[in-house]
């Protein structure tokens, strides 16, 4: 008796550890990599409530394979302080919302593989997607100009390795869906660069995918700008949130200028430009250490998407002042206006003023964008 108490008690134990890993976290995700089956159309669900989504910028989880050993490397910060280490201050807010993205620039690979022609190639071990699963988050955006750093091979380990690890993945082959407890769906679609000719046609077959799949809404993850650029949109930033907007995107998350831009309305749908690094292997010196991080709360009401409110939490992608040990931490008072300022100046909206609790909020009634 007492051997089936212990082991009772030990169960108990072990379900509150999960939980506590886990936050609210609680949907289901299913990532689609042929979108043009004939299937039986699904009705959205009438679900009344609220999603929160939160959106994290660039994360390289490695880097240069040729800075494997160096002593301010990001492999020598994981052998040291361990995986939870990189996303340590930010699970206040990626633990306890219903789900959360990351935009992850390079290759998780165990393999010797031949990197492709370019001056900056990123690749890390696969055993870093326990980084991303410490850090509670559950999706990874591959559709950026690193996923195939190792060419089709690297791409398909990363993916293998995501799902190995039980995390969705966002790419230009395919989109996502999030599912609720309930039964609502979240799309979500990745853009690499551009949307023109082809990329466009495979992109408004995506959207169209989605909402015959039922999805309530759809969100557009951007990989596109001019690098170290703080005053968007560019030529190819117009372009895909002009046609995201068209084929019914609710909002457009930015990443790949590697500082922070700011945000707009285009016919009604939020776009942030920028966000910024995260968590970013690939340098030891950023140029720019301000960033975002930025959680959309979708409200519901039987099914139908009525309010987006955008809470802005500025961060720094290192929490050492001597150099990026790929630890992001929260910014506060002076330090988080300052980046709240840089998305103003950037394109003459502001962001809202920030308190400790919420960040900085942004609302818009998606009824006059939809």
């Amino acid at each position: 008796m007492k051997s089936k108490k212990t082991h009772a008690c030990l169960l108990v134990i072990l379900l509150l550890l999960l939980s506590a890993v886990s936050g609210r976290g609680e949907g289901t995700w299913q990532t689609i990599p042929e979108t043009g089956e004939q299937g039986v159309k699904e009705k959205a669900c009438d679900y009344t409530g609220e999603v929160r989504c939160t959106f994290l910028g660039d994360c390289t989880l490695g880097g240069l394979a040729s800075k494997k050993r160096s002593t301010l490397g990001f492999v020598k910060r994981i052998e040291e302080n361990g995986y939870d280490f990189p996303f340590r201050n930010l699970r206040k807010i990626t633990a306890e919302d219903d789900l959360t993205v990351a935009n992850l620039e390079g290759v998780l690979s165990d393999r010797e593989l031949k990197k492709v022609p370019k001056e900056y190639n990123f690749i890390g071990p696969t055993a870093y997607t326990r980084i991303l699963q410490a850090g509670s988050i559950e999706c990874a955006n591959l559709a950026n100009n690193h996923s195939h750093d190792y060419g089709d091979e690297g791409y398909a380990d990363t993916a293998a390795a995501l799902e190995e690890a039980g995390i969705a993945r966002i790419g230009t082959d395919g989109p996502a869906i999030w599912q609720n407890g309930q039964g609502l769906k979240i799309g979500f679609l990745g853009v690499n660069y551009s949307l023109t000719g082809n990329r466009y046609k495979r992109y408004r077959e995506q959207a169209e995918a989605l909402k015959e799949r039922g999805c309530a809404a759809i969100i557009t993850i951007m990989h596109a700008g001019t690098e170290y650029s703080y005053s968007p949109p560019d030529a190819f930033q117009k372009q895909i949130t002009e046609r995201a907007a068209k084929c019914g995107s609710c909002l457009v998350i930015g990443h790949h200028p590697h500082v922070v831009q700011g945000l707009s309305c285009v016919d009604g749908m939020p776009v942030v430009y920028s966000l910024g690094n995260c968590s970013f292997g690939g340098t030891t010196h950023a140029k720019d250490s301000d960033a975002l991080m930025v959680q959309a709360v979708l409200v519901f009401e039987k099914g139908t998407l009525k309010k987006i409110a955008l809470h802005f939490y500025p961060i720094s992608i290192t929490s050492d002042d001597r150099y990026n040990n790929y630890s992001p931490r929260l910014l506060e008072g002076a330090e988080a206006r300052r980046v709240l300022d840089k998305m103003k100046k950037s394109t003459g909206v502001d962001p809202g003023e920030w308190n400790e609790a919420e960040g900085a909020v942004f609302t818009v009634d998606w009824e006059a964008g939809s």
